[in-house]
């Protein structure tokens, strides 16, 4: 009640100050800039390392990344760094902070890059490339992924539990890992007997090709007025199931027989960090038809 007697009271202070904030208001509106395409451009900037061969990721990073991170951590206003090493090409990833002019911190990069470049190795070829949105559109989000027992094994958790499940979100086209080494089924032969029973490396290849393309029948479903039949291809779960692959009908002659064949490593292609910390990196890949907001969400 006091308060309504307050207004009723000081109806020319109350209408006054309405009317300053109606004013405030105008105000501020018609100062606030308005574009029909406003500036959009990401405080990102790439260092891209390029060599004339291929080479060991690791003799990349030590001869050539690494050296590159250390004179650009010296520039201000950065935010994160990111790299990665790959057997032919790497990239840094410099992410500024907002409030940096990036056309000016383009400038000092080029410099800096400049500076160091003539000490690296001459095999090195290193240049500083601008954000280009239209080039990036399709690339909608990038995670890194960090984790204890080693690179090795945070890379096998992302590929059997991570990877599908970002797979199956409807609107990602596709989705790209990189950092540490993937698990993958060695088969080593044994030339002589391989020798002795006629059977080459590419007619192996072939079988196992076949294999895993056969398909089984087991029904059909009805969907409106269309008829679909269901056929479930065959994949290998089992290292066993290659080993039984029949490579020669006479005897017969399995796989297991003129190979040893187990569980191992590939060879790492490609190096991962975040500020100097070793990850995993995921790329997601959008459909160009997907609405962003939904997608994001």
């Amino acid at each position: 009640m006091n308060i309504i007697k307050f207004i009723i009271s000081r109806k020319t202070f109350i209408s006054m100050l309405f009317l300053g904030l109606t004013m405030l208001g105008y105000i501020s509106y018609k100062q606030l800039p308005v574009e029909l395409l406003p500036n959009a451009e990401f405080p990102v900037l790439f260092v891209m390392v390029s060599g004339q061969q291929e080479m060991d990721p690791q003799y990349m990073e030590r001869q050539a990344i690494i050296p590159l991170e250390g004179a650009i951590g010296t520039l201000e206003g950065i935010d994160k760094i990111e790299s990665n090493a790959g057997q032919r090409q790497g990239t840094i990833t410099i992410s500024y902070n907002q409030s940096v002019e990036i056309k000016y911190a383009y400038l000092r990069l080029q410099e800096k890059v400049n500076e160091i470049k003539s000490s690296l190795p001459e095999e090195f070829n290193v240049t500083v490339v601008r954000v280009d949105l239209q080039q990036m559109a399709n690339q909608f989000m990038t995670l890194q992924v960090r984790g204890s027992g080693g690179m090795d094994r945070v890379r096998n958790l992302v590929d059997q539990k991570v990877k599908n499940q970002f797979e199956n979100i409807d609107g990602i086209a596709n989705v790209d890992v990189s950092g540490g080494r993937e698990k993958s089924v060695e088969i080593i032969l044994d030339d002589a007997a391989s020798k002795a029973y006629g059977v080459t490396p590419s007619q192996i290849r072939s079988l196992i090709r076949q294999n895993s393309e056969s398909k089984t029948y087991v029904g059909q479903v009805y969907g409106g007025d269309k008829k679909y039949f269901v056929n479930v291809l065959a994949e290998y779960t089992d290292v066993h199931d290659l080993e039984n692959i029949v490579v020669r009908r006479q005897g017969p002659v399995l796989l297991k027989d003129i190979a040893d064949v187990f569980i191992g490593t590939k060879e790492e292609t490609t190096i991962s960090r975040v500020n100097g910390l070793d990850a995993i990196t995921l790329t997601l890949v959008r459909d160009t038809q997907v609405n962003l907001i939904d997608l994001s969400h």
